[in-house]
């Protein structure tokens, strides 16, 4: 005997379709979806970038260490060539000639020990006139 039906309770889900046959169900949200997805085939896209293919990964321990260790060293070798500012030598020529009473030994050794210390040598564009000789002076004769 089966238990009374009670048209409230039951839904048939086997037989009711509710007119959905026909609905294509599309993965892409986008309005123009039904019509990008016949084109797509067709054409290339046009952002397309190629990116070459990588080398492969290594497989030892000796490999991945020495990967991560030239990692490492390009690493640091970018972090100084970003870090230290390239001075110009005409311009360091330019003030150090502009020092009254430097021998010309002293503006040579002033020249290359500026060019290599760019914040003494900015330092040493503030510094009034009267003062940059000792300063050049200091930092050269002891071979700082």
């Amino acid at each position: 005997m089966t238990p009374p039906h009670n048209e409230t309770n039951h839904i048939d889900l086997d037989g009711d379709t509710q007119g959905l046959e026909d609905i294509e169900i599309i993965n892409d949200i986008s309005p123009t979806s039904a019509n990008v997805q016949k084109t797509q085939s067709k054409r290339k896209p046009t952002n397309f970038v190629d990116v070459p293919h990588t080398k492969k990964k290594p497989t030892t321990p000796k490999d991945m260490i020495a990967d991560s260790l030239a990692k490492m060293a390009s690493s640091f070798q970018e972090y100084i060539c970003a870090d230290t500012k390239k001075l110009d030598p005409t311009e360091v020529y330019d003030e150090v000639n502009a020092i009254p009473d430097l021998s010309e030994e002293e503006q040579i050794k002033a020249c290359a020990w500026l060019i290599e210390n760019d914040k003494q040598f900015l330092m040493l564009k503030t510094l009034p006139v009267e003062k940059k000789k000792n300063m050049v002076l200091l930092f050269t004769s002891r071979g700082a």
